[in-house]
């Protein structure tokens, strides 16, 4: 692979850095600035470090000894089912039978907080085929002890099982190799492209998460810098509700991949003057120009039929708002999702965000003020909102159902875009509990946009607004869902439009209590 001696000679802590490391380069252009922190910038960054702690506390040493016990008994519910799936085939060379569970997404990169989920990879033999993935392997799940909720998509982009395994939560992939890994060999294989030879695009698409966290971590100058830098921007993105690929925001691989780029420029610099940098860069940047870890590799000798992110030849490429590019090959943009809506509010958030991070220089604010949650609920012009509830009578048909209308929201948003002129929208990433306010349905989640009408864009006073046709629309939409039949009678969606008075109470308390919980950490 290109990048596979970059590990061995990234330099992680405060030391300063023999010769040999410091000529190595990271990043596609020599870095903005070599200076050093002060000591008065240290201690920022210290004092950071520890209010951090309390607004995103990191997972415990037991729970990240709970989580390693959790992967090597996954791991070993996987081998005894890839041996058995051997064994059934007749097959007699057991060396063969090697599989291998690698974690990736924000474990990976060590930016793991309590409760949350963990993403893994299942790197499976040739003989083990996909469909037996979702349903031997799955069967086999079902009826470990240890195992809970228990939720197969396989028609997701990237097919996944998600469960609980002695209570944590497990998302799991899987990426069947076209050759067998050599009996004991590390994971140095599965780092270079030659890998990707002849391997279906799911499996690609999968192996590929573990292979740009992998990246990402090997491009950075100072590692642990680049997961403190990445934690506060990973809390200040949920607060502000930007934190949703499939939504059309960032998801948690961009969020890495835009602070790994600072990190880069800006290779000595301590956390606090990274948090600062991060806001700036992203205020001032030039958005028809991708954000980029390394050069991208147009194709590899040998490895055919991959479609590397290219707008000057791929007219969809060209489309992509805000650009920013996975490390590994094939590259790809991991924003494809984002539209004019989502750029818009994403664009407000890196400019007020920069605004604060100034005004704390100034020391006329503090840091908890940069990452305040956003007033969801109490947001100026945005007084309409329409609600999506979504109902469920089992918490599997939920997590499928709300999944499901989940990936479908971009269509409603892009409808609502052009709908009704001067409308503009603002969609809440959140989930909210429906707190049991249905007792028809035990189970469920409200999701709501909020709209807003503005007159210097168009929008009449009084003028009447019918948002019917964008709700049937997206109605018939959603009734396409392919379990429907299975799950017939056990699942709803209700739209309904409200104003602000109107909002349900198990919306407005959860938004009070985010409003509390930031409060009561507020240093005093």
């Amino acid at each position: 692979g290109h990048a596979t001696s970059a590990a061995s000679t990234a330099s992680t802590g405060h030391s300063t850095p023999n010769a040999k490391e410091s000529e190595r380069r990271f990043g596609v252009t020599p870095p903005a600035s070599l200076q050093e922190p002060t000591e008065a910038e240290l201690a920022v960054s210290e004092q950071l470090k520890q209010d951090l702690e309390l607004d995103f506390p990191r997972e415990t040493a037991e729970g990240l000894a709970h989580r390693e016990q959790v992967l090597e008994e996954l791991e070993g519910i996987v081998s005894e089912w890839i041996l058995e799936e051997g064994r059934s085939q007749g097959l007699s060379d057991e060396t063969s039978f090697t599989a291998k569970i690698v974690t990736l997404g924000s474990y990976r990169l060590g930016v793991v907080q309590p409760g949350s989920d963990m993403d893994t990879l299942c790197i499976a033999p040739p003989h083990v085929a996909r469909e037996a993935f979702f349903t031997a392997f799955l069967k086999k799940l079902e009826n470990h002890p240890h195992v809970s909720d228990c939720v197969p998509i396989p028609g997701a982009y990237t097919p996944i099982i998600k469960l609980k395994l002695r209570r944590v939560s497990i998302d799991l992939l899987f990426a069947r190799l076209v050759r067998p890994l050599e009996p004991g060999s590390d994971l140095e294989a599965v780092k270079d492209d030659e890998i990707l030879k002849d391997m279906d695009d799911k499996s690609v698409r999968c192996i590929n998460g573990y292979r740009v966290a992998d990246q990402i971590l090997s491009l950075v100058p100072n590692q642990e810098a680049f997961r403190e830098t990445l934690r506060f921007v990973k809390c200040w993105a949920r607060r502000r509700g930007i934190y949703s690929n499939v939504l059309g925001f960032f998801g948690g691989i961009t969020w890495a991949l835009l602070v790994a780029r600072v990190c880069q420029l800006y290779p000595n610099y301590c956390f606090s003057q990274l948090v600062n940098r991060f806001f700036r860069i992203y205020d001032q940047w030039n958005w028809s120009k991708p954000v980029l870890l390394c050069d991208v590799v147009e194709s590899v000798p040998g490895i055919a039929g991959f479609k590397v992110w290219n707008p000057k030849t791929n007219h969809a490429d060209k489309q992509h708002l805000m650009p920013v590019i996975t490390p590994a090959f094939p590259a790809m943009n991991c924003t494809y999702n984002v539209t004019e809506t989502t750029k818009r509010i994403l664009l407000d958030e890196f400019r007020r965000g920069y605004e604060v991070v100034k005004k704390v220089e100034q020391a006329k604010a503090t840091w908890q003020e940069v990452h305040e949650p956003f007033p969801f609920f109490n947001n100026g012009p945005f007084v309409h909102y329409l609600c999506l509830e979504v109902l469920a009578k089992s918490p599997e048909v939920h997590v499928k159902f709300c999944g499901w209308v989940e990936s479908k929201l971009r269509i409603l948003h892009k409808s609502l875009e052009g709908a009704v002129r001067g409308m503009q929208i603002h969609p809440n990433p959140e989930q909210y509990d429906l707190r049991n306010s249905d007792a028809e349905w035990p189970l469920g989640c409200g999701m709501f946009i909020e709209l807003a009408f503005f007159q210097d864009q168009g929008a009449l006073p009084g003028m009447m607004v019918d948002l019917r046709p964008t709700l049937h629309q997206f109605a018939e939409v959603v009734s396409q869902w392919s379990e429907k039949d299975v799950y017939n009678s056990n699942f709803k969606l209700k739209l309904t439009h409200c104003k602000r008075k109107q909002l349900p109470e198990y919306a407005l308390k959860a938004q009070a209590d985010k409003r509390t919980r930031f409060r009561e950490t507020e240093p005093h």
